[in-house]
């Protein structure tokens, strides 16, 4: 395989490509960049296999370079190298499709390893096995269709067991929403499969992992079997001192038909999981007997929360947190009860936050478990969770009260009178008072473009413009509109214009030769 490696330092460049395993892995290093605009101008001259860069660069960045790259060659493999505090970069690191990470300090065998994976039919069948969860477990096929597309590879229908491995949330530590945790999970419980010796399928869903295991139809052996399995997927995620998960068990299905109500199945125990702490395993038959009615009363109160908070509702919120302290008094709840309940609203709140792209605040998420924890008197614990989540709630509805409209409509204002300066996306999120991942959402809903793309378009319009009106050669013109690498403007320009901007000027009768 042809490696292209990219890293603004020197001593990492030269390391990497000189490592005497890429003979023995039958890979070859074609080229190495200081930063992303050397590595585009390098892509078709060495027309890599891998790319192997770093994110955080100067002049053009690892995000900005795959950006560039999957507009030319959208199936190329890219792996990332990055710190572990570099969460923001890798999540959209993870929007563009990354292959892997490689966190630093980095050991070559982790390099040459996940080099090697590509070229392997591992990965070929983790595609495979996303494509079938996609296919099966969601609701655009009709049932014929998906039985069509289980026929045409191959696959025998059969009894299953679902399992939902979801993150831990914790708030405020290193790998709270780390972009590379899904990962870490899906290798350890790979490992699990492997060291049983059994086949499970699997598949990353927005907070966790699906597993899949065919099974016998007998229910009792398959409870006791999934249960097992579950403890041992909870304690492998441990040893490897990733992040931890709770577990979710379906019923046992007939049919892998059947995988959109396990997937359904899976979610209540996650639900309830809420209630019962971390590292849980909790399977749906024995729901019913583990949780209580006084717990469930509990969960539905946390549910009405939520969704009071996703549109910003107040007096809502008052009225529910009321309510729910008359029904603790009412049925004697104990103070472990009511912590429970508390810090499960805590959490589910700081959920939400997130689906608006809200990052909740460390230090207040800290402080308000120690408050939840501490308090002694209900009323006082009670009046604490409340204004917590009525200051979630405010900051929610500020962030509605903004007309997408208008943010997109400002946005493409201050590109068209700044396209020539270093626009990033996060410094234009805060000129406009919003988050960043908020507005980045926003603008490819409203425009089906992306920032990035929005910017390039501009810039190159620009340089239309001055190609008619300026006697300047391209190269000039390349930097006078905001581009840094004249090779990456002409690439740019014949993908947008369909011609190079000389044959454009020639075109046009224009000037420039």
């Amino acid at each position: 395989m042809r490696i292209l490696i990219v890293d603004d330092e020197s001593e990492i460049r030269d390391y990497l490509a000189g490592l005497p395993q890429w003979e023995e892995a039958r890979c070859t290093v074609v080229g190495t960049a200081a930063n992303g605009e050397e590595a585009l101008g390098l892509m078709e001259r060495t027309s890599p296999d891998v790319l192997l860069t770093d994110i955080r660069m100067p002049v053009m960045d690892g995000i900005a370079l795959a950006e560039a790259v999957r507009a030319t060659r959208p199936d190329l493999p890219i792996i990332f190298l990055t710190a572990h505090h570099e969460f923001e970069y890798a999540r959209q690191a993870v929007r563009l499709g990354a292959a892997d990470f490689i966190t630093k300090p980095f050991r070559p065998e982790d390099i040459v390893s996940a080099v090697e994976q590509l070229r392997t039919k591992e990965r070929d069948d983790w595609l495979e096995r996303d494509s079938f969860f996609t296919a099966i477990g969601g609701e655009t096929l009709c049932a014929e269709r998906k039985r069509e597309w289980l026929r045409d590879r191959g696959i025998e229908d059969g009894n299953f067991v679902l399992l939902y491995a979801e993150l831990d949330h914790v708030h405020g530590l290193q790998y709270s929403r780390n972009p590379f945790a899904l990962k870490q999970v899906r290798k350890a419980l790979e490992t699990v499969s492997k060291r049983e010796g059994t086949t499970a399928w699997m598949s990353e869903a927005s907070s966790g992992v699906y597993v899949l295991l065919p099974c016998r139809s007998d229910s009792e052996t398959n409870a006791s079997r999934s249960i097992e399995f579950a403890k041992r997927m909870i304690e492998a995620c441990e040893s490897q001192e990733g992040p931890s998960v709770s577990v979710g068990i379906s019923r046992t299905m007939a049919s892998f038909l059947k995988l959109p109500e396990a997937i359904g199945q899976t979610g209540v125990c996650m639900d309830y999981r809420m209630l019962l702490g971390k590292k849980t395993v909790l399977a749906f038959d024995a729901i019913e007997t583990i949780v209580s009615e006084k717990e469930k009363e509990s969960l539905s109160s946390v549910n009405r929360v939520a969704e009071l908070l996703r549109t910003g509702e107040t007096d809502g919120i008052r009225d529910s947190i009321s309510a729910a302290y008359r029904r603790m008094l009412s049925v004697g709840a104990s103070r472990k009860d009511i912590q429970h309940f508390c810090i499960g609203m805590v959490e589910r709140s700081e959920d939400v936050l997130l689906e608006f792209g809200i990052e909740p605040d460390a230090r207040t998420a800290v402080e308000i478990r120690e408050t939840m924890l501490s308090s002694l008197i209900l009323t006082d614990m009670m009046k604490s969770l409340e204004r917590y989540l009525l200051d979630n709630a405010e900051e929610i509805r500020r962030l509605l009260s903004q007309s997408p409209k208008r943010l997109v409509a400002e946005t493409k204002q201050i590109i068209d009178r700044e396209y020539a300066s270093e626009l990033t996306l996060q410094t234009l999120a805060k000129r406009l008072n919003v988050n960043y991942s908020y507005l980045s959402r926003l603008i490819k809903k409203e425009t089906g473009v992306n920032f990035t793309d929005m910017l390039w378009e501009c810039r190159i319009e620009a340089a239309k413009v001055k190609l008619l009106k300026d006697d300047l050669k391209a190269y000039e013109i390349a930097y006078a509109v905001g581009f840094k690498d004249s090779a990456h403007f002409s690439m740019l320009f014949k993908k947008m214009a369909g011609c190079t901007p000389s044959e454009y000027k020639r075109q046009s009768g224009g000037k420039l030769q």
